[in-house]
């Protein structure tokens, strides 16, 4: 008896026992291709649907968005079993062209949500097109919340739909490859609204005129987003100037620029808490504004185009790019009875110029 409940108790001591399971270490990879039906820079494609098989269990975020083919001949349908997504070419691809298929964060994997920028060219064709084109963009105001940024290459200028469109990357470059010789209107443009389109209120830069491909396949091409004007509410705020606006000159200080390289035709607009205070033409290379109140402030310098005293940005119906405009990258903090000096090295046709 003594030897069976010595027994017992040792069963019920392993019992008792409260261990902790653990799932492995995080997965921080995402989900990788196997094979593919269409193989990357493949010729002469026969096939409506291609066919990609991953190394784990695989889910679907916004694919009608995230997942697209390029040019956009035809709609994509996308289903997924398992590990394999199929995606389906609804309507018949054109022949002797070269597509790009994309899926900039369209698939995950199910467990931590990983996802990447996979791309597959192939044509169909016996040979694939290989222009390239590079390009990068800065905001001249920027907004406080920035959407994606895209660039469409469009083969009218009064053409609805890119026949090619991609997206910057985060530090606002992109390259997009496998493009067919030619002639196109550029359009680059914050898609707030996620429609893929260019908004008339939405932030953007345009060449109005047609590149060619051929001529700039060794260039980067550089574009500036603003706002188009609207009702003349942009130049009304910009010319608005408030002079400097002080209760004693024993209280203020005094802001010096220094632009050894300044040339006529260039502005400054001084703002304090992104209100304009004063606008005033340079023409000599040390401007020095007086009377400013203490405080933080900030300085743009534009080039004033058509000599109306004011920063103009895009204007589609006249066909005008924006104004080059430049804004200094920090804050000028003006102390009393002090005297500030901003030096500044770039010169008017580089204002725009990193």
């Amino acid at each position: 008896m003594v030897r069976y409940a010595l027994i017992i108790g040792l069963l019920l001591s392993a019992c008792a026992q409260v261990g902790t399971i653990t799932g492995g270490p995080t997965d921080d990879y995402a989900p990788k291709v196997l094979s593919a039906s269409i193989q990357d820079q493949q010729v002469a494609v026969k096939a409506q649907q291609q066919i990609l098989v991953f190394d784990e269990f695989i889910k679907l975020k916004d694919a009608q968005k995230l997942i697209t083919l390029m040019p956009n001949d035809s709609r994509l349908q996308c289903t997924v079993k398992g590990k394999v997504l199929t995606i389906d070419f609804l309507d018949s691809l054109k022949a002797q062209t070269t597509y790009t298929l994309i899926s900039n964060g369209g698939v995950q994997d199910i467990t931590e949500g990983n996802d990447s920028l996979m791309t597959w060219t192939f044509s169909t064709g016996k040979v694939l097109d290989s222009m390239t084109l590079s390009a990068r963009f800065t905001e001249l105001i920027p907004e406080k919340k920035t959407g994606k940024v895209l660039l469409g290459l469009y083969e009218t200028d009064s053409s609805k739909t890119a026949r090619y469109m991609g997206m910057f990357t985060d530090n606002n470059e992109l390259k997009i490859k496998g493009l067919k010789d030619g002639n196109y209107y550029l359009k680059a443009f914050i898609d707030a609204d996620s429609d893929g389109a260019c908004g008339p209120q939405e932030s953007q830069d345009q060449y109005f005129k047609q590149i060619s491909l051929q001529q700039h396949q060794q260039d980067t091409l550089y574009l500036y987003l603003s706002k188009p004007i609207m009702n003349d509410t942009v130049q009304k705020l910009v010319a608005k100037d408030s002079s400097s606006i002080t209760d004693s000159v024993l209280h203020t200080g005094t802001l010096m620029v220094n632009w050894a390289n300044f040339a006529p035709g260039s502005v400054l607009c001084i703002y304090q808490n992104e209100q304009l205070i004063q606008t005033q033409l340079i023409s000599d290379s040390l401007t020095k504004l007086t009377g400013l109140k203490p405080g933080l402030y900030s300085l743009h310098f534009f080039k004033d185009l058509n000599q109306n005293g004011q920063w103009d940005p895009i204007n589609p119906e006249l066909q005008l790019r924006a104004e080059p405009l430049f804004i200094y990258p920090e804050k000028i903090k003006v102390k009393a009875n002090w005297d500030i000096e901003v030096p500044l090295n770039k010169t008017l046709n580089n204002l725009l110029e990193p």
